[in-house]
């Protein structure tokens, strides 16, 4: 089971022992019910006893590393663990944009928890990518702001003890981007205004505990304000961010070959064994460009395109297993149907219209090959 058995293997750093051991004797085995149940806060906590958590691992290959694996064993779990990290880095002064970090209070009452992991944070940004009007809107108030507005998406709100919602705020404060810290689920504080909906029920990633949430006339003191951004600062950085290959489409990748290549083990099938070494040379080639390239300040087009590339190889070794599995693999709850939606998800997840632009051109470049074979 991945992370045992890893054709791919790392690109340029291996995984600690703690991580990969974690990985393979708690993660791994209990994908397929954290995809039906949720992730569970003590599999987080287990990550933050081992150091896991928090403060990210360097040099950057670790932590490329560590996504990637976790991910492989199980995308649910990566994504409310990745979910930290973004809160984590605006508390500590971290990013483009910085105007206004936080105040001495906030950061004595939150950050030494978020950087152990004794705390696990869920984060709120992805809207701010949209055009049109602020959702949800800051108004500076006496003391502090008032949000306003509907949060679609926020994922690890069951098991994570703050929240950081990003709020653009509303003239004359348009050019600002307020990153308010919030209690969420687990906290034992509420704010008045704040309204939590029912989990959502997703094509993937249904185990992340994503609810909606509305803020009306929800009073933000100054002391909660982790960051004061500024707006056009950090959609640049974002937009340069997201141009990059998400390390987890790796990861789903690895964890869909190491399938093929055990079933075709258990066959003696030599054609699958040949498919399966073949999709992990491509994913090692794929990946070390894409790497390079982001380490390496490559031209956008370039990195959105091994972006695409990375994306379209996850659907192509998830669908490999699938059709190797043939007809157990409609069954709910076997890992090749999991891994098929959770390359799905990616497709969607921090897409921006270049990156969607860049993976559908990457569809209609295939086309002509598919019609020359004239359906053989």
């Amino acid at each position: 089971m991945f992370p045992l058995r890893d054709p791919v293997g790392p690109d340029r750093a291996a995984l600690p022992q703690p991580a990969r051991e974690l990985i393979a004797a708690r993660v791994a085995p209990a994908a397929d019910q954290t995809d039906r149940k949720g992730v569970t806060r003590a599999v987080i906590d287990e990550f933050a006893a081992v150091g896991l958590l928090g403060d990210a691992l360097t040099p950057a290959a670790a932590m490329r590393e560590l996504s990637e694996v976790l991910a492989g064993a199980d995308a649910t779990t990566w994504f409310c663990w990745v979910q930290h990290q973004t809160p984590l880095r605006i508390l500590k002064g971290e990013g483009a944009g910085l105007r206004e970090p936080a105040g001495g209070q906030l950061t004595e009452q939150l950050l030494p928890d978020l950087r152990s992991g004794r705390s696990l944070a869920a984060v709120a940004f992805a809207h701010v990518r949209r055009p049109g009007p602020p959702n949800p809107a800051a108004t500076r108030v006496d003391g502090g702001w008032r949000l306003d507005g509907r949060l679609d998406w926020v994922t690890s709100w069951d098991i994570a003890d703050v929240v950081m919602v990003m709020a653009q705020g509303v003239p004359p404060y348009d050019s600002l981007l307020v990153c308010a810290y919030l209690p969420a689920g687990r906290a034992q504080e509420r704010l008045a205004g704040v309204t939590v909906g029912e989990p959502l029920s997703l094509l993937a990633m249904s185990g992340t505990h994503t609810r909606p949430i509305t803020l009306a006339d929800v009073h933000v003191p100054d002391a909660r304000v982790g960051a004061i951004l500024d707006r056009h600062a950090w959609l640049a950085q974002d937009a340069s961010r997201t141009l990059d290959a998400n390390p987890a489409a790796f990861g789903v990748t690895r964890g869909a070959i190491a399938e093929l290549d055990a079933i075709a083990e258990q066959r003696a099938d030599s054609s699958l064994a040949a498919l399966a070494a073949e999709l992990a040379l491509t994913c090692r080639s794929v990946r070390g460009h894409a790497y390079a390239a982001a380490d390496d300040g490559a031209p956008p087009e370039t990195r959105v395109a091994l972006r695409a590339a990375s994306l379209q190889l996850a659907i192509d070794a998830t669908t490999a297993v699938v059709t190797a599995r043939a007809g157990a693999s409609m069954l709910r709850g076997t890992s090749a149907e999991r891994r098929l939606r959770e390359a799905m998800f990616l497709q969607v997840q921090a897409q921006t219209a270049t990156t969607r632009a860049a993976s559908l051109a990457l569809t209609a470049a295939r086309l002509p090959t598919l019609r020359a074979t004239g359906g053989r």
